[in-house]
């Protein structure tokens, strides 16, 4: 998935190497998404980068249906124009703005897309009733070593404040 939209991932034994600097492609084949049922997390991260994104509903899960209702409803009041249509959902906003989004249930998912848009958006962006997993606690990390402002991973409250497009960096 990440090769298709552009990015060099170079794998060794114990890491992985992504590059996005080149990403090409906001709209992602029926075909990969079906893969596998964690694709949908592209959702938020190129809304966020481009403003524009396209996919189709994810797949690749044994235990049942993937539910996006979290996921759309948390990019809309960041501001997302959403389209549902034909098996795909076409998410486009101008300029994402902060909001305070609370999640009916602690998705991880959800968190994950709702956080990944929002370091983007202009303002800040409160997430309330988000997942607490160990992977939100990584991605807060993992987005704060590349410039993002985040706090609260690990609580049921996180707080994004929006930075300036292209001021994430490699970390």
């Amino acid at each position: 998935l990440l090769i298709y939209l552009g990015a060099e991932v170079v794998r060794d034994r114990n890491s992985v190497e992504v590059d996005t600097s080149a990403l090409q492609s906001i709209d992602i084949s029926e075909e990969l998404m079906r893969r596998m049922r964690a694709s949908n997390l592209v959702l938020g991260a190129l809304l966020g980068r481009f403003g524009r994104v396209r996919i189709s509903y994810p797949g690749g899960c044994q235990i049942g249906s993937r539910p996006m209702n979290l996921h759309l409803k948390g990019l809309k009041e960041l501001g997302a124009n959403i389209e549902e249509k034909y098996g795909y959902i076409t998410a486009v906003a101008q300029q994402l703005h902060g909001a305070d989004i609370h999640l009916d249930l602690p998705s991880v998912g959800a968190t994950e897309n709702i956080l990944m848009a929002a370091v983007y958006a202009r303002g800040i962006t409160t997430i309330r009733n988000a997942a607490k997993e160990p992977e939100i606690v990584d991605l807060q990390s993992l987005l704060n070593k590349m410039g993002a402002r985040v706090t609260g991973a690990g609580t049921d409250t996180i707080k994004v404040e929006g930075v300036a497009h292209g001021a994430l960096k490699p970390a």
